[in-house]
């Protein structure tokens, strides 16, 4: 869902109601059809237009806030860096083996702390 946090309050109950039930329930001109509503729910939103509802945050396993990078200097590097990547994506992977590896490890080791 593009823009959840956007979405009429009508329509995120509605979602809560399906995830958590497991049936939709569509009703238009008289007629009412209920069907099994096993989903994923993935949304995206700008947090700057609005926040997103405490009861539809729950129904995210993941919530990731991504922060516009305003530094100059820093958006000039990442148009270098992707600059690098587009000329030579070989070498630019290999200069980025280690810190891929890395994080890499950490995200293992973080998903093992869980269990």
């Amino acid at each position: 869902v593009d823009e959840v946090n956007l979405l009429d309050d009508h329509l995120v109950d509605i979602l809560l109601d399906s995830a958590a039930g497991g049936w939709n329930t569509v009703e238009r001109e008289g007629i009412s059809i209920v069907h099994p509503a096993r989903f994923i729910l993935i949304g995206s939103g700008n947090p700057e237009e609005g926040e997103l509802r405490p009861q539809l945050l729950d129904r995210f396993g993941m919530h990731v806030r991504i922060k516009t990078i305003k530094d100059p200097i820093s958006r000039v590097n990442i148009v270098e860096r992707r600059s690098n990547f587009d000329k030579n994506a070989d070498d630019f992977l290999k200069d980025y083996e280690y810190l891929q590896d890395f994080l890499k490890n950490r995200i293992v080791n973080a998903r093992d702390s869980l269990k």
